[in-house]
């Protein structure tokens, strides 16, 4: 079943992407690989905007596989997450959008995907299957389990 959120509006992609490549250090490739896997079963519309975090180790592969998305850089425990998180209020992205759609499975995000849905922003969460925080899954309507393939040995 299609989450309902999917069906409203324009939408912001708020991606952990080393959550959803389950790596610090994810390669161009896997960040690639990842990415057109979430294309495939997210839809994204015509003005849809992404904001995607890593830690500064993984700047350039991530920068190299993205175009026209606003990066955040920041390192440390959570900063990914913090990063992403900062940003939702500090631009007001429920103000500005119809639906969010939180790549990530930590439970960092409950606190703001709370705050999005009492604002009626519709959230979803995608996230790698067996990863997604039980915090994060109970206070969203829509959540989205996805698998990419494992890496193929040299």
């Amino acid at each position: 079943m299609k989450p309902t959120t999917w069906y409203r509006g324009r939408a912001v992609h708020l991606l952990d992407i080393e959550n959803l490549t389950a790596s610090s250090l994810p390669t161009t490739a896997e960040v690639t690989t990842v990415m057109t896997l979430y294309r495939s079963i997210v839809p994204i519309g015509p003005m849809d905007q992404f904001i995607v975090a890593v830690n500064h180790k993984a700047l350039v592969p991530a920068g190299i596989a993205f175009r026209g998305v606003q990066l955040l850089v920041r390192s440390g425990p959570d900063g990914a997450d913090r990063a992403l998180v900062e940003t939702a209020y500090v631009d007001r992205l429920g103000q500005r959008f119809d639906r969010v759609v939180i790549g990530s499975g930590d439970g960092f995000f409950t606190e703001l995907a709370i705050w999005l849905l009492t604002q009626g922003v519709g959230v979803t969460v995608v996230s790698r299957r067996g990863s997604l925080s039980w915090r994060l899954y109970a206070a969203v309507r829509d959540s989205v389990a996805f698998e990419p393939p494992a890496p193929i040995a040299a």
